[in-house]
């Protein structure tokens, strides 16, 4: 589908300076597109319209469940109008296209034939801003290559062995996407390849559980959901126990599951909160601590909902990051706000659950920065290890409240990325 839909705009659209523009999605896939965000429209504005209990009621239990009922039916009909602008990005979504220049493309042509590899069509997928591929130099959201290639014997090749050929050939390192096909054999198939991230990050987790409970209320997630995105998330629910880990782990869940299926972390923010409040009612609230981290800029962007603050060490110095906001579950509409930063080499994000910034900032003796920044350490479990111990060790021993501490350092790869 990507290949036939950008190879007919490439052709079709381009414009005098090679850059062409189209709508990833065109004709019959469009128009279903649309056709389920007006759907998923029109259940909104059916939901708001469903009547309330008119009946004068005087029981103030019956009047604060009315209250509920409505304010869950709004929280359900945002949840829908959320989905149907999500049907919408995706069917106005834009792709930048340009053709290599063509003595490039011939001498590439030529190189990987001598290869073994036999190449058919070629283009450029612009992430970034405008303009050749060879010149591009703004990597904040990489620029990929699709290329048609078969192999020119009955020998298979792996994928990986172009992409060696391609980093040879336009001077930078770049890898197979998560879209690519992955071997080469006698038949054309496409193959995407992008820029290799620049930065890599090692990480670390150290958990306590509330001395009298067997279960920690808090939960967390580390993944990487394409080359380029690593996303750290910290969960802590109300209270202790099993309910505040189910929780917590539905919070984590539900995020993980919008990011992978590609929306902003902003809506999926957003429609997790809505979705927690409409199950709750407002009675088990859970906070959460989200870091995105572009690993081709090294840019980190946080948000928080009623979450404790996170640092970001460099050397002795270290940075707070924090946001006065209300847990997920809350009825009151929550604003997602981030907040960013840019990391480099050897720098360290560290995320917190409240029992361990209480235990250390209640304590008296030394801030939780003071602390952070004490310790040289280049091990991210070392310093994982070293906070929640000093956390405990704040209590005399005792863990009140269940600890989690997140660590990640930021490692600039040993090569050079244009």
């Amino acid at each position: 589908m990507i290949k036939a839909k950008i190879m007919r705009i490439s052709r079709e659209n381009q414009n005098k300076s090679g850059i062409a523009e189209g709508y990833l999605f065109n004709g019959y896939s469009k128009r279903k597109l649309y056709c389920l965000s007006e759907t998923y429209e029109e259940l909104a504005r059916l939901y708001r319209g469903i009547p309330g209990d008119r009946t004068a009621c005087d029981d103030r239990k019956d009047l604060l469940y009315q209250r509920q009922l409505q304010e869950t039916k709004e929280v359900f009909a945002k949840h829908l109008d959320e989905i149907s602008g999500a049907f919408t990005d995706v069917a106005d979504t834009v792709v930048h296209v340009s053709m290599p220049l063509e003595h490039k493309k011939k001498a590439l042509i030529q190189y990987l034939k001598r290869q073994g590899i036999v190449v058919r069509e070629m283009i450029f997928l612009e992430g970034g801003s405008a303009g050749d591929y060879e010149s591009m130099s703004d990597g904040r959201h990489g620029n990929r290559i699709s290329i048609e290639a078969r192999s020119a014997s009955r020998r298979s090749i792996s994928a990986s062995v172009l992409g060696a050929l391609l980093s040879d050939f336009y001077d930078r390192r770049l890898v197979p996407s998560g879209e690519s096909a992955t071997v080469i054999g006698r038949a054309y198939d496409t193959f995407i390849y992008e820029d290799e991230a620049r930065y890599t990050i090692l990480s670390a987790v150290s958990r306590a559980v509330r001395e009298d409970e067997k279960i920690s209320g808090d939960n967390f997630s580390l993944e990487e959901y394409n080359q380029s995105q690593a996303v750290m998330m910290i969960a802590d629910g109300m209270g202790s126990g099993e309910q505040a880990c189910k929780d917590s782990q539905a919070v984590i869940e539900f995020m993980e599951r919008f990011l992978e299926a590609g929306f902003q972390k902003e809506k999926a923010f957003t429609m997790v909160n809505g979705a927690i409040a409409a199950q709750n009612g407002c009675c088990n609230l859970t906070t959460l601590d989200l870091c995105e981290i572009n690993l081709l800029t090294g840019d980190a962007e946080f948000i928080k909902a009623g979450a404790a603050p996170s640092y970001i060490k460099r050397g002795m110095r270290v940075d707070e990051v924090s946001a006065d906001t209300l847990p997920l579950g809350s009825m009151e509409e929550l604003c997602p706000m981030t907040q960013g930063v840019r990391l480099s080499d050897t720098d360290f994000l560290i995320m917190v659950s409240d029992g361990i910034f209480d235990a250390i900032e209640n304590a008296g003796v030394h801030k939780i920065k003071e602390v952070i920044s004490g310790n040289n350490t280049s091990n991210p479990k070392e310093l994982s290890d070293y906070i929640l111990q000093y956390a405990i060790n704040c209590q005399g021993g005792r863990i009140r409240d269940d600890m989690t501490v997140l660590t990640c350092c930021i490692k600039r790869k040993d090569y050079n990325v244009f």
